[in-house]
């Protein structure tokens, strides 16, 4: 198992970018990089289920990027204030829905 932690600082993103940043000074984006034999993939997606349940119980604020199990409601959620920017550039750009039909954001 691979863990990263990496501090970010706000003032160095550009608050046009689709990008979801917590609204804090010094904010830390941490990685969980595992690998493991087929007949374990079961475990290891529990454990990454277990480990977002106990900070949504802690209070823990996380935006997570496994596409494989978002909703809708989920991506809306995940945007949170930068949905409707998100949602206008993809009308604008991509209007046929052609790009990342697979991620189920504009489904």
């Amino acid at each position: 198992m691979l863990v990263t932690k990496i501090n970010i600082y706000f003032n160095r993103w550009d608050d046009r970018m689709s990008t979801v940043i917590a609204d804090e000074d010094v904010f830390y984006t941490t990685g969980i990089l595992q690998s493991t034999r087929v007949d374990n993939v079961g475990a290891i997606q529990a454990q990454n289920q277990e480990i977002l349940q106990f900070c949504k119980d802690n209070g823990i604020e996380i935006r997570e990027y496994l596409t494989g199990n978002k909703t809708n409601e989920g991506w809306v959620q995940h945007f949170g204030s930068k949905w409707q920017l998100f949602e206008g550039r993809k009308v604008e750009f991509d209007p046929k829905k052609i790009l990342s039909p697979g991620q189920g954001i504009f489904c």
